[in-house]
């Protein structure tokens, strides 16, 4: 099996924007976010992207997930001893051959109970064909109870016996605090059975507390569960602490990869990134 989970090759993303050229007349300008970009990202490992704002990051994820087409490039998935491009795919296509997301602020369905927001995310669509759920009414039912039980086990595997996720299994996911809608966003993620996850911020505007645990679910899936994670961070102890390969987007490219203490160090990172 090829050591890559996923290759991107030679990727291009361009907008079109509206500008005032120096007579004052309104033109339009193409400019590319992303720009002949390459990146491999290995198996069971956890891979780390980071770049100033604007760098074209969640462009990029949009990308990988079908939220975006590319103008051109490819992006090759390896799933199951096959390899397939996945440009052209639509998103849920492209979920159900194990890719799975956690957006950077709507992660969570906040007016749905937080146990419909784990069974929503679940890989099982049987109940999402009305007609066969009606002939197939005592099965659908067994289903569903075992999707219960697979969040319960998922909740006390995560967060121990008494945890508040299935504690308020039956009130809206907004009536949790916004460092727990983050950890409910990572659990949803256990119900897919994904071979590769795409998480963008994970850590953003929690406490370190709660980015403890944060950190603990992430390692949780590569070792135990054998998952790839790419993500999107700006904490640069995360990235220290967390990753295996760090990754640095820089004028809609790759300008550096390798282990995270190497990409940190970099002159160009420290110079252009972080200021020092």
């Amino acid at each position: 099996m090829n050591e890559d989970i996923l290759q991107i090759n030679s990727v291009k993303k361009s907008f079109v924007r509206n500008i005032i050229d120096v007579r004052g007349k309104e033109e339009n300008e193409r400019f590319f976010i992303i720009d002949d970009l390459d990146l491999q990202i290995p198996r069971e490992k956890i891979t780390a992207l980071i770049g100033g704002n604007g760098a074209g990051k969640t462009t990029l994820f949009n990308i990988i997930s079908g939220f975006m087409s590319p103008d051109s490039g490819d992006i090759i998935y390896q799933a199951e001893n096959k390899q397939m491009s996945i440009i052209g795919l639509l998103p849920y296509k492209i979920t159900r051959l194990g890719i799975g997301r956690m957006f950077q602020d709507d992660h969570i369905f906040h007016d749905m109970s937080v146990l419909d927001n784990m069974l929503l995310a679940d890989a099982d669509d049987f109940g999402e064909f009305p007609f066969i759920s009606i002939i197939y009414n005592r099965k659908n039912k067994i289903i569903e109870q075992e999707r219960i039980e697979k969040a319960n086990s998922i909740f006390k595997e995560l967060f121990g016996e008494d945890n508040p996720f299935w504690e308020k299994r039956d009130e809206p996911a907004k009536s949790l605090s916004y460092g727990q809608q983050r950890l409910l966003g990572l659990a949803r993620l256990f119900m897919g059975n994904y071979d590769l996850v795409l998480l963008d911020e994970p850590t953003a505007g929690v406490n370190p507390q709660i980015i403890n645990q944060i950190l603990i679910i992430i390692r949780s899936m590569v070792e135990e569960k054998d998952v790839t994670v790419f993500l999107i961070e700006h904490n640069m102890k995360v990235v220290l602490d967390l990753a295996d390969f760090c990754s640095f987007m820089s004028h809609g490219k790759i300008t550096a990869f390798g282990t995270p203490d190497d990409v940190i160090g970099n002159d160009e990172v420290r110079r252009t990134y972080l200021g020092v």
